[in-house]
């Protein structure tokens, strides 16, 4: 037949036009009734031109194929989600990101005209609801509400409009630490059931180590300043330092000025009733009170949304590994500072060593001296203390002894502050005497063990060659003063010699107390005797207050006995005297 077809449309003088419209119907029936006879030949024949075919057709008229092929695919997709519901998520699901992410490229606008209204509707609707509830206490502006809150925005300083604000976004409270401001250790916590977090003791840490860098890196030098706020997206973290403690209170929302103020004078409740439980606190959560859990508890409680979402811990640990090596470093400079203080205090404490600079220095585990002292005895002194306040360090002893040519005047300052020094000691009252590298010690010191260690602390200043200890170890004062029987005056010149000599003893020792004992011999009554022994040390006494002796450093007191020495055989003027006795009072 086809060749029939072909002679006749050679031999035909019908034009083009003519002739399509004569062979199109013939065609589409052939085509018709050949796909009711056998259609997967008919397909077979017709498959491979088809994409060829819808290529062209879509570059030539894609309107007019959009518009044709619409409704069947729509329909077709309709059908395969009946027969298999999960079939075209599967297909579609792995292109649908690049599909969105090309048309963002390719056209920008389209996409914003195509999300704006799904996303303007969400963003528009949270503002209804939020304009609705300004609007709400608007209209009530001159309820007793309403007036309650002008005169309250009054007194917080605020506009009114700041304060309807503030009201209308809730906000939420996550967790409350109360941590120990130098160890970073947390004393107590409060946290929301519905979202606790994870790392507590990670979690204090991080912040005690931003605080610290902070403070230490941020504040300017001869300045104190504290960092009160950290903030993330939605989240706060209130700091409210006091003391040796910081409250950290992590909030989702804007907090309000009142729960401000709730948490400074909760902090300030738990500083003046725990403030020593804290500041010793040391990781033993026995010693603290219930009190102060107690006060954690209304920071949380009626301060929660109906939902909540969760505290991004993810972020909290992320954020962590920025400054946890920040933390570590502040937090080993904190302990080699301490360390270091610890031993200088320990050097300047000793005499011998305290008019050197000598310098301590910890770099990892090993505390390094610096300095330079007039003789090796004392270098290893020096390594010798240092060892025993830090005894878990490595010490590294770069101190270098070096002769240092005597200077009298030097040495003389250095022997006068040694002795100003012992003096403070309980139970030593010294004079010193410089000349010639030698140093003579007069005075008294109660304790018989203190004696070599007085010697050898002058010894090992420099420049002192020898040392004359005529100290006693039983200090007394010899000097009796007489009375004329029946007698409490004072007049002949023996006895005011007696009282210059007690006053120059108190005048070089000004350390030293003086007990006046007044004694009476035993021909008159006990109660003569008594009023007459008082009145002979009274009479002493009052005399050294006239010569401007501190009256803080005289006392009186009264024996019926017999003074040390004297017995009942000897003459009777020997016991009635006034003696004295040397205090020495502690420091």
């Amino acid at each position: 037949m086809l060749p029939l077809i072909t002679e006749r449309i050679e031999t035909s003088s019908l034009s083009t036009e003519k002739l399509k419209e004569t062979i199109t119907p013939i065609i589409d029936q052939i085509i018709k009734e050949r796909s009711q006879q056998d259609r997967i030949k008919m397909s077979e024949a017709i498959a491979h031109i088809l994409p060829t075919a819808i290529a062209q057709e879509i570059e030539n008229s894609p309107q007019e194929i959009a518009k044709a092929i619409a409704p069947e695919i729509a329909l077709a997709i309709q059908n395969q989600i009946k027969l298999d519901q999960k079939a075209i998520p599967q297909t579609l699901g792995p292109e649908m990101g690049k599909a969105i992410k090309n048309q963002i490229e390719v056209e920008r606008d389209a996409m914003i005209d195509a999300l704006y209204p799904v996303i303007g509707n969400t963003i528009s609707k949270y503002m209804v609801e939020l304009v609705k509830s300004i609007n709400d206490k608007v209209e009530t502006a001159l309820s007793i509400n309403g007036v309650k809150r002008k005169i309250k925005a009054k007194i917080k300083g605020v506009s009114e409009a700041e304060l309807i604000l503030q009201e209308s976004i809730n906000f939420s409270v996550e967790a409350v630490l109360l941590i120990h401001k130098s160890s970073g250790l947390v004393i107590s916590k409060v946290q929301s059931l519905s979202s606790p977090l994870q790392e507590i003791d990670l979690f204090a840490g991080m912040l005690t180590a931003i605080r610290s860098f902070v403070n230490d890196c941020v504040t300017p030098e001869g300045q104190v300043s504290e960092l009160h706020e950290i903030e993330y997206d939605d989240y706060k973290i209130i700091l409210e330092v006091a003391g040796y403690c910081y409250l950290a209170v992590l909030i989702q929302g804007e907090p309000s000025r009142d729960f401000i103020n709730k948490i400074r004078k909760t902090l300030s409740n738990i500083i003046l009733k725990s403030g020593r439980t804290i500041e010793d606190f040391n990781g033993n959560q026995s010693t603290i009170p219930q009190f102060i859990h107690s006060q954690l508890e209304p920071l949380i409680i009626g301060n929660i949304k109906s939902k909540k979402a969760k505290p991004p811990v993810a972020l909290i640990v992320i954020s962590s590994i920025f400054f946890i090596t920040v933390g570590i470093i502040i937090y080993r400079g904190r302990v080699a500072n301490y360390w270091e203080k610890e031993t200088l205090n320990a050097l300047d404490a000793t005499p011998e060593l305290s008019v050197y600079k000598i310098i301590p220095q910890v770099k990892k585990n090993q505390l390094i001296l610096r300095g330079r002292v007039p003789s090796l005895a004392l270098k290893e002194q020096a390594e010798k203390i240092t060892r025993e306040v830090a005894p878990h360090l490595t010490v590294d002893n770069q101190i270098i002894a070096v002769n240092i040519p005597p200077d009298d005047k030097a040495i003389a300052g250095e022997v006068q502050r040694v002795s100003t020094i012992l003096n403070q000691t309980e139970g030593v009252a010294i004079n010193t005497n410089y000349q010639d590298h030698t140093v003579t010690i007069t005075g008294f010191v109660f304790n018989l063990n203190q004696s070599p260690k007085i010697s050898q602390t002058f010894q090992q200043i420099p420049g002192v060659e020898q040392v004359i200890s005529t100290f006693q170890t039983q200090p007394h004062l010899g000097t009796r003063i007489y009375f004329d029987p029946n007698s409490s005056q004072i007049n002949s010149d023996k006895i005011k010699e007696k009282i210059r000599t007690v006053e120059e003893f108190l005048a070089n020792y000004p350390r030293i107390q003086l007990i006046i004992i007044g004694h009476s011999d035993a021909t008159g009554s006990v109660s003569q005797n008594e009023a007459l022994a008082k009145a002979r040390a009274k009479a002493v006494e009052q005399i050294l207050r006239q010569n401007k002796v501190d009256a803080g450093r005289l006392k009186v007191a009264v024996s019926l006995e017999s003074p040390p020495g004297v017995t009942t055989d000897q003459p009777l003027w020997l016991s009635r005297c006034v003696r004295f006795e040397i205090f020495i009072p502690p420091n």
